[in-house]
């Protein structure tokens, strides 16, 4: 998906985020196609309309990528769970909404071992940041449906997300995009 004049350079914080939206859609229809593997920074570009070196302006590696694409799938994630998720069926809805979120769990899959370990460090903080407060939003909702204290939904909420990781981790290898 290219943004129309994508060779105008984006100058206010509307066209730069605008861009980068167009960029992770690329990335998503790219994944979809070739899977992980498949993706290029060069083809990413193309994809996006955008020259290489503008790319580079808004991520610098695949990885940084991925961790952008997973942050997008968390924020997901997140809206749907908030407006979705009931407490009679909370398990059953925790399950279907990470499912359903495109690439929310293969990415989190790879989150720890392979996206984190290669991101620079101003990047990765501002992901884990932004990451920090969807996690306490979750843990919030959480609480609201269980109708637990904050404390006690803090623990359920951590124990449940690294649950899916794990779970997602062990998939992998069954539906894996390359």
């Amino acid at each position: 998906m290219a943004l129309k004049d994508n060779r105008k350079r984006a100058r206010s914080e509307a066209e730069k985020e605008a861009r980068m939206q167009a960029i992770l859609a690329a990335a998503r229809d790219m994944i979809g196609e070739s899977g992980f593997d498949g993706v290029t920074m060069a083809g990413l570009a193309r994809r996006a309309g955008l020259a290489k070196g503008t790319l580079y302006l808004y991520v610098r590696t695949k990885e940084e990528l991925f961790l952008a694409l997973f942050v997008a799938a968390m924020e997901d994630f997140l809206v749907r769970f908030e407006a979705e998720a009931r407490a009679e069926t909370l398990v059953e809805d925790l399950t279907r909404l990470a499912r359903e979120v495109p690439l929310f769990l293969p990415l989190y899959a790879r989150l720890t071992a392979v996206i984190e370990v290669a991101v620079s460090g101003a990047a990765l903080f501002a992901a884990k940041r932004r990451i920090g407060a969807l996690s306490a939003r979750f843990i919030a909702h959480l609480a609201r449906l269980s109708g637990a204290d904050e404390g006690r939904a803090a623990e359920v909420g951590q124990a449940l997300m690294l649950t899916m990781q794990g779970a997602a981790q062990f998939d992998i290898t069954a539906r894996r995009p390359q």
